[in-house]
């Protein structure tokens, strides 16, 4: 019988995992960026506001969260 690890990578639940949202522009050589926010819907009204004003489309948008990776056997249900 082969025992196989299975990694799992959650959202860390401790105090230092706050949750980080940052945007920048791809359009047209812009230098625009979102400040970053600790939700995602301030990321997005940020690229909705600037795609009013200059008509970009185009955007980076990154999702910044501590993880938490923990290894289990394969078929266990607790994982160790």
């Amino acid at each position: 019988m082969t025992v196989a690890r299975v990694y799992r990578m959650v959202r860390h639940p401790g105090p230092e995992s706050e949750l980080t949202v940052t945007s920048r522009c791809l359009d047209g050589g812009w230098a625009w960026e979102a400040e970053p926010a600790p939700l995602p819907g301030a990321g997005v009204a940020g690229c909705e506001a600037h795609t009013a004003a200059t008509g970009h489309t185009t955007f980076a948008v990154r999702l910044e969260f501590v993880a938490l990776v923990t290894a289990e056997t394969a078929g266990e249900a607790g994982g160790g």
